[in-house]
C-alpha cells in the first residue's frame, strides 16, 4: 500500500536507508503523486557545508543535524534503538542532544529506568517528578554527587576518541571477551535505628547493584530478630564491575515479615571512599533520615590480568585521565618530629619515583638514592589475647613497582595492616644482624629456660590445663597464663582478676614400707613470689598444683579452726562434769585394734555420765 512504501521511506536518524537519496548525489526525476503531470526537480546539496539555495526538509535537517537540533523521541521508541542500533545511537549522541519521555500507556505516572538510556549517551531523561519511585531516586544520586546542578560529564568510552573502546562499547552485550573486571568487597557491618517507624521490626539489608546487564546483582543479608536500633550483619560480599562509571548501589532496609522497604539510598560506585564509612538513609521520599545510617567497609581490589586479558578499568577511560587522579600514601620512617608524612601520588607513580620525590622535599637526607629504600611491612593482629604474637612481615619494593598497585593489593579482611617504611641501607643491615642474633639466642633459651606444668580444678568445663612457663615463673604469672589458656567459665568471669585466686600444692609421698597403707597428701599454699619451678623439682613423690580461690581458702581454713574449738571444750566440759560430781566413770573395754579416736572416746565418756546423771 502507500501507507506501508511511506513508511519504509522514512528516514533513521543514523544516516539513509539504502535506496534513498543522500546529500552530495546528483539530482534526480521524481514524480509527486497527487500534483499534475510534470516533473519536480528535488533540490539537494551538493556540498553539505556551502549554504543551500531553499529551504531544508524535515527529513534533510535529520540527517544532517546541527549542534543546537534536539531529537524528542518516545520512551519505547527509544528502547528499540538502544537493542537494535546500541553502536549508532551511541555515536549519534556524541555531537548531538537526545531527549527521551515516558510513554503515554504509563496512565499510574510511573517512570522508565533510566539507566539503560544513559549507558547510551541519552542526555535528557525525563521522569515524571509526581511519583517517588526507583527511577527518580536514581536520578537524584546521580546528580548528588555535584551538588545537584543538572550536569553530568558522559563517560569517556561514550564521545572520547582517544578511549580505546570508542565506537567499540554496547552496553547490552553479556559477555566481555579480554576484558579482566574489577572486584569490590563490601562489608554490612552494623545499623543506627534503620526502622524508625518500627522498633520490633525483623530488618534485613538488600544490596542491588545497578549498571549494564553484565555488572548488575542482587545480594541480602540474614534478618536480625526484633532488633532495628543498633543491629549487626557483619556480612561480606563480593562482585565484579566492567563498567564502573555508571554503577550505583542501592541499600533498602526491608522489613523480613512484611517485605516493606523502611529506609534506602542509592549511591554512585564512584563516589563511594574506601573503608569503614556512616552512609546515612532516605525515606521512600528521598528525604534524609538524620538519625538512621548504616556502617559499612568498602574496598575495590585491583585487577589481576592473566594472559592477554587486560584491566577493564583502561579500556573504558583515558589514559591521561587516570594518571591525573591523585592518591594518597603514608609512609613511615622519615627523619623528623612526626611518626608518618603523607605524600600525593598518581596512578602510575612508581616506588622509584616517590622515593626522589621524598628525598627532594626531606631535609637531613644525602642526596644520594641508592642509599635508601622503601620497604614493605603487614603486621599480623591476633584476635585472641593468648594467641603468640607472629612477627611483621619484611619486603624490600622493587624501584618500577607502582605504589597504587600495592596499597590495592592489602587485603585487611586476612587479619593484618601494611605500611611502607622509610629505610637505609645501614639500618637494614644492623636489624637483619639484631634479628638473626636474637632467633638464635631464644632457639637455645627457649629449651633451657622453661618448663611445664599442670594445673588443675581450673573450670567445670576445663578440669586440668598445661601451659609452658619460663623457670623464673612466679605463683602469679602461672595463675595469669592459665586463667588466659582456660576456657572461662562462668566462676572465672565473675572472678577475672588473677590475685583472687592461689596455687594450692598437694603432694603425695612414697610410703616407706610397701606394706603400709598409703600416707595422706600434704597440702600448702604457695605465695604469690614464689618460684614454681623451684617448688616443682623438691617433689619427692606424686605432686600437682591446685587453682583456688581465696575466699574458699579462708573458708576452709576457718571451718577447720571451729572443728579444733568444738572438740577442746568437749574436753573441758567432760573433764569438769566429773570433778564436780566427784564420780570416775569406768574404762571403757575398748580393743586396742579398734580404730575410734580420742575425739570419739572423749564423745562417749561424755554420753555415759549424762546418762548416769
Amino acid at each position: 500500500s502507500s501507507r506501508g512504501k511511506e513508511r519504509k521511506s522514512r528516514k533513521s536518524i543514523f544516516g539513509n536507508n539504502p535506496g534513498r537519496l543522500s546529500p552530495g548525489e546528483s539530482a534526480t526525476l521524481a514524480k509527486a503523486s497527487g500534483k499534475g503531470p510534470f516533473d519536480v526537480m528535488r533540490q539537494t546539496w551538493e556540498d553539505p557545508c556551502c549554504p543551500y539555495n531553499s529551504p531544508a526538509s524535515l527529513s534533510a535537517i535529520i540527517r544532517t543535524p546541527k549542534c543546537y537540533h534536539i531529537s524528542s523521541l518516545n520512551e519505547n521508541a527509544a528502547k528499540r534503538l538502544c537493542r537494535r542500533y546500541s553502536q549508532k545511537l551511541i555515536q549519534h549522541t556524541t555531537c548531538q542532544l537526545l531527549r527521551t519521555y515516558p510513554a503515554a500507556t504509563r496512565i499510574d505516572s510511573s517512570n522508565p529506568h533510566p539507566l539503560i538510556f544513559w549507558l547510551h549517551g541519552i542526555q535528557l531523561v525525563a521522569l515524571n517528578y509526581q511519583t517517588d519511585d526507583l527511577p527518580l531516586q536514581l536520578n537524584a544520586a546521580m546528580f548528588e554527587a555535584n551538588g545537584g546542578c543538572g550536569y553530568v560529564l558522559k563517560p569517556p568510552v561514550l564521545w572520547d576518541k582517544n578511549c580505546s573502546m570508542y565506537q567499540q562499547f554496547c552496553p547490552l552485550e553479556r559477555d566481555l571477551d579480554n576484558k579482566e573486571p574489577a572486584i569490590y568487597s563490601l562489608t554490612i557491618v552494623s545499623g543506627q535505628n534503620v526502622c524508625p517507624s518500627n522498633s520490633t521490626g525483623s530488618p534485613c539489608i538488600e544490596i542491588d547493584v545497578l549498571g549494564m546487564p553484565l555488572d548488575s546483582c542482587h545480594f541480602r543479608t540474614k534478618p536480625i530478630h526484633r532488633n532495628t536500633l543498633n543491629p549487626m550483619w557483619n556480612e561480606q560480599f563480593l562482585f565484579r564491575v566492567h563498567f564502573e562509571d555508571l554503577v550505583f548501589l542501592r541499600f533498602a532496609v526491608v522489613e523480613n515479615n512484611s517485605s516493606a522497604v523502611t529506609a534506602q539510598r542509592i549511591i554512585p560506585l564512584k563516589a563511594l571512599k574506601r573503608g569503614y564509612r556512616h552512609v546515612q538513609l532516605h525515606n521512600l521520599h528521598n528525604e534524609a533520615l538524620e538519625i538512621s545510617s548504616l556502617f559499612i567497609n568498602s574496598r575495590r581490589m585491583e585487577e589481576s590480568p592473566s594472559g592477554n586479558t587486560l584491566p577493564a578499568s583502561m579500556l573504558f577511560s583515558m589514559g591521561e585521565r587516570k594518571a591525573a587522579v591523585s592518591y594518597k600514601v603514608t609512609i613511615h620512617g622519615i627523619p623528623g618530629p612526626e611518626p608518618f608524612t603523607v605524600f600525593n601520588v598518581s596512578g602510575g607513580t612508581t616506588a622509584a619515583q616517590l622515593l626522589h620525590q621524598l628525598l627532594a622535599t626531606t631535609k637531613g637526607t644525602e642526596s644520594c638514592a641508592a642509599d635508601y629504600f622503601l620497604m614493605e611491612e603487614k603486621s599480623f593482629i591476633s584476635k585472641e589475647k593468648s594467641e603468640c604474637k607472629k612477627p611483621p612481615f619484611q619486603r624490600v619494593i622493587g624501584p618500577e613497582e607502582g605504589l597504587v598497585q600495592l596499597l590495592n593489593s592489602w587485603f585487611p579482611e586476612e587479619g593484618y595492616v601494611g605500611r611502607i617504611i622509610f629505610k637505609t641501607r645501614e639500618e637494614n643491615l644492623n636489624e637483619r644482624n639484631v634479628f638473626q642474633e636474637a632467633k638464635e639466642d631464644a632457639s637455645i633459651s627457649s629449651e633451657d629456660d622453661s618448663f611445664f606444668v599442670q594445673v588443675h580444678d581450673v573450670s567445670p568445663e576445663q578440669p586440668r590445663t598445661v601451659i609452658k612457663a619460663p623457670r623464673f615463673s612466679t605463683a602469679q604469672d602461672v595463675i595469669q597464663q592459665t586463667l588466659c589458656k582456660a576456657k572461662y567459665s562462668y566462676s572465672i568471669l565473675s572472678n577475672p582478676n588473677p590475685s583472687d585466686y592461689v596455687l594450692l600444692e598437694e603432694v603425695t609421698k612414697e610410703p616407706a614400707n610397701k606394706k603400709s597403707s598409703t600416707s595422706k597428701p600434704s597440702q600448702r599454699i604457695l605465695s604469690d613470689q614464689e618460684c614454681v619451678f623451684q617448688a616443682q623439682s623438691k617433689w619427692k613423690g606424686a605432686g600437682k598444683f591446685i587453682l583456688k580461690l581465696k575466699e574458699q581458702v579462708q573458708a576452709a581454713r576457718d571451718d577447720k579452726r571451729k572443728g579444733i574449738s568444738f572438740t577442746s571444750e568437749l574436753r573441758k566440759l567432760t573433764k569438769s562434769s566429773k570433778q564436780y560430781r566427784g564420780f570416775i566413770s569406768p574404762p571403757l573395754q575398748v580393743s586396742p585394734d579398734s580404730p575410734q579416736s580420742k575425739d570419739e572416746r572423749s564423745a562417749c565418756s561424755l554420753t555415759f555420765s549424762d546418762v548416769m546423771e
